[in-house]
């Protein structure tokens, strides 16, 4: 098949949609082996600082306290999500419902929300930022205050006691969340991680006919506008006229799995987001992600991403595959991810 056939029914002919696009996807390495399953013998992880310590703790009444959840990571990072009674809770952000085959790749690593920050780093009235342990249930919130966790005779989370600046402490009954994520897959997985590089690729039948890779997203941009530049016989300017702009957008930094089913992206502006995620098939290294935490079901904001684990990098592959008449098409974005110690 001409690779003018090829742009026509992959819909990447308007390759500044697609730029725009690939600013929110999260991806994998996708060589002509991807058949590979999610496992990664070469990579060899060592246990987080704070992976005994990590746990969510989940407020039984949000409707007398401003928190929903505070939750702890193996890394060392803090995550307190507001009650959804409280004044300015974050709004569910309506997306569009119609979307190419491009825009469905910008799944994971865009909430399709923008919120002002405050003073904490934060996405949707999200505080986040990182702890240390002070003592036994006890813990410094960087920037935010301290936390205490009660537990009763029998080691059961009764309550917890945050104390932030200038105030008094404020106890709030709470509960430990169930941790159901555990294997080796999810202990490779559930740390936190900082983006390295990028890579796009597009196939016909199993055959690689796009293969660009870049050390940052502005980079890859380029790349691409100069593949569409020689390879394009429609080819127009005009649709890389925002192209500095989205070279300027904030981009994904850093992404955080927990056992809890929690994940979180640090953006560039230093606002944050988060959202939930299961295993979908993790013999295969399939795992699913959704914005909803209600419903992994939701076309507009769930997905599947593919993980693999290399060289001690962490490589996520969301794409998209289509077959017409008798011909497959495969696409999608790489990032390749290092681990943040």
């Amino acid at each position: 098949m001409k690779i003018k056939s090829f742009m026509k029914v992959l819909n990447v002919g308007k390759y500044a949609a697609m730029a725009a696009l690939l600013m929110g996807t999260m991806v994998a390495c996708s060589d002509d082996d991807d058949d590979d399953n999610g496992g990664g013998n070469n990579s060899q992880f060592e246990t987080p600082k704070y992976e005994g310590e990590a746990a969510k703790y989940v407020i039984d009444d949000q409707r007398t306290s401003p928190y929903k959840s505070i939750e702890l990571t193996a890394s060392g990072n803090f995550i307190i999500q507001p009650s959804e009674y409280v004044n300015n809770a974050p709004q569910k952000v309506p997306v569009a419902s119609k979307k190419n085959m491009l825009q469905r790749l910008a799944g994971m690593m865009n909430a399709h929300i923008s919120m002002p920050e405050t003073r904490y780093e934060v996405y949707s009235l999200i505080a986040y930022g990182k702890y240390t342990k002070t003592g036994e249930n006890h813990y410094n919130l960087e920037g935010f205050g301290t936390l205490t966790i009660n537990k009763d005779a029998n080691g059961t989370v009764r309550s917890i006691v945050l104390t932030t600046a200038g105030k008094h402490p404020e106890e709030y009954t709470a509960h430990r969340q169930n941790t159901n994520i555990n294997s080796d897959m999810s202990n490779k997985l559930c740390r936190t991680w900082c983006i390295e590089s990028y890579r796009y690729y597009a196939k016909i039948n199993g055959k690689t006919y796009v293969d660009l890779a870049a050390d940052t997203f502005a980079e890859m941009i380029t790349k691409m506008y100069n593949w569409s530049k020689k390879n394009d016989p429609d080819f127009d300017e005009s649709e890389w006229d925002d192209m500095e702009d989205m070279k300027n957008d904030p981009t994904p930094e850093n992404v955080i799995f927990t056992k809890t089913g929690t994940y979180i992206v640090l953006y560039s502006n230093k606002q944050l987001a988060v959202s939930t995620w299961i295993w979908q098939d993790e013999k295969n290294g399939i795992l699913r992600y959704s914005w909803n935490p209600d419903n992994f079901n939701d076309y507009d904001e769930a997905g599947d991403v593919k993980i693999k684990f290399n060289n001690n990098r962490l490589h996520l592959t969301e794409g998209d595959f289509d077959y017409e008449d008798g011909e497959s098409y495969e696409e999608g974005l790489t990032y390749i991810m290092t681990e943040v110690k």
